[in-house]
């Protein structure tokens, strides 16, 4: 079987030491990241970004493993709670399982995206996803001036109705700009890093749709109120449309700085 040949996981040449300690900066990164470098957006609830703390946990997987991925993602949520949240918030196991599953399965999917070098294929998939993402959501605030759930009502203001499919679309173009140009960079300089751009933006796609959105959305459900799990969904989509250029553009470059230090490449 494919997963089990050993060219198909990825390999580091950090020592035991150095993965320890690389994963105490990694936490306290991720850490500031996420709690401090954040937006919350009155709009909607749960509309939160963060500023490169998901990137960060999924850069620590590929580096260091998927378990030093999943202690960077448990501890840092778990820190960031004792540190920011004490006084405004309770502390959810549930919220934490997110960015620890983030960690985990980071690994594997970056492995898996590995094995296939199409850019063409990898094109097709990121666009069509998104695109499928960016039409769902401007249908729900074009046909929707407000959502009724478990007795309360969430009203769209027309500003926010247009300037939230604007935005999306406008990252959306950001994306498809920076892979253009990174991956031209990338030819100049006749560079092979571990993973062109085109395999991190689809792999970063993938974590986002089934970790962010759809694991993340049920978990902050079941932690807050299953009746808000529809509007919670469509936040994580909207959220979507700023993790994947973030992390696409965040990865590429430790990854492209930090190729020297992988192994069977």
């Amino acid at each position: 079987m494919a997963f089990l040949k050993s060219n198909f996981f990825i390999k580091s040449s950090f020592s035991i030491v150095q993965k320890i300690c690389l994963a105490g900066l990694f936490i306290a990164l991720a850490t500031i990241f996420q709690k401090a470098f954040v937006i919350n957006i009155p709009v909607l609830p749960f509309f939160r970004i963060s500023f490169g703390g998901p990137a960060i946990i999924i850069i620590s997987s590929i580096l260091l493993g998927p378990w030093f991925g999943f202690l960077v993602g448990a501890a840092s949520d778990l820190l960031g709670y004792l540190i920011f949240d004490t006084k405004a918030y309770m502390p959810f196991i549930q919220i934490t399982a997110i960015y620890a599953l983030l960690g985990f399965v980071s690994y594997f999917v970056f492995c898996l995206i590995r094995k296939f070098s199409n850019k063409k294929l990898s094109e097709i998939i990121l666009y069509g996803v998104l695109g499928v993402l960016f039409v769902s959501t401007t249908l729900v605030f074009s046909l929707n001036s407000s959502l009724s759930l478990g007795g309360n009502v969430y009203s769209f203001e027309l500003w926010a109705r247009i300037l939230i499919p604007s935005l999306s679309f406008a990252l959306f173009g950001l994306l498809i700009l920076f892979i253009k140009l990174f991956d031209r960079h990338l030819n100049k300089k006749n560079v092979v890093p571990v993973f062109n751009v085109y395999q991190v933006a689809t792999a970063s796609l993938i974590l986002e749709v089934v970790v962010m959105i759809l694991f993340g959305s049920l978990m902050k459900a079941t932690a807050f109120s299953m009746s808000l799990y529809p509007i919670i969904l469509l936040c994580q989509i909207i959220v979507a449309f700023v993790n994947v250029p973030l992390n696409t553009a965040f990865i590429s470059y430790i990854i492209y700085i930090t190729r020297r230090y992988f192994k069977n490449v």
